[in-house]
C-alpha cells in the first residue's frame, strides 16, 4: 500500500498479510453460567465446534472437541459470549495456547493472535498451523468477562485435542 503524507511525501507501508484458515473452530460461552460458578471449575456451559465434522471431527459442543484436519491446514480460533439478548456486554477472549502433548503445531504453527474481525474483542480470533501429522493435546486459556458497571473477569482453561493427517 502507498500513502501520501501531507508534506507529500510518499510511504511504502507493507500490507498485512490476510490469512483464510480452512479450518475453524468457534468458542461459545454461556456467560452467565460461568459467572453463577463463582470461580470453580468448569466442565460444562463452553462449547467447542468445528468445520471439519466431515473428516472425522468428535465431541462437539463440548470442552473435549478433537478436531480433525488436513496437515498443512491453517486454523482460526474464535470465540463468542452466549448471553442472554446478546446486549450485555460480555466477553470471552483467548489469552493463550500451550500444548499438553503431541507436536502437531510445532513452535512454528503455534496459534497466534490476530486482529479481530467487526466490533470482536481484541483477543477474540488466533490462528494456529498443523504443520506435523499425528495428534495433540492442547491447552487454552480464555479469560470471561461479565458485567458492565463492574466487570468481573473468570479465567479458565482445558484440553481439547487435534489430529493432523
Amino acid at each position: 500500500m502507498i500513502t501520501l503524507h501531507p508534506d507529500r511525501t510518499v510511504i511504502r507501508v507493507a500490507e498485512k498479510p490476510q490469512f483464510n484458515p480452512t479450518t475453524a473452530i468457534t468458542i461459545a460461552v454461556d456467560t452467565a453460567y460461568v459467572a453463577s460458578q463463582q470461580g470453580r471449575n468448569i466442565s460444562q456451559g463452553i462449547y467447542m465446534m468445528d468445520n471439519m465434522v466431515a473428516n472425522g471431527s468428535t465431541g462437539e459442543g463440548t470442552l473435549e472437541l478433537h478436531t480433525n484436519c488436513p496437515v498443512g491446514s491453517l486454523i482460526g480460533f474464535n470465540t463468542v459470549p452466549i448471553n442472554g439478548e446478546g446486549v450485555s456486554g460480555d466477553q470471552v477472549i483467548i489469552t493463550g495456547f500451550t500444548v499438553s502433548q503431541g507436536n502437531v503445531f510445532t513452535a512454528a504453527g503455534q496459534p497466534r493472535k490476530q486482529p479481530s474481525p467487526n466490533t470482536e474483542p481484541d483477543g477474540s480470533y488466533w490462528i494456529g498451523q498443523a504443520l506435523n501429522t499425528g495428534t495433540q493435546t492442547y491447552q487454552i486459556q480464555i479469560k470471561v468477562t461479565v458485567g458492565q458497571l463492574q466487570p468481573v473477569s473468570y479465567y479458565i482453561n482445558w484440553d481439547p485435542f487435534i489430529t493432523a493427517q
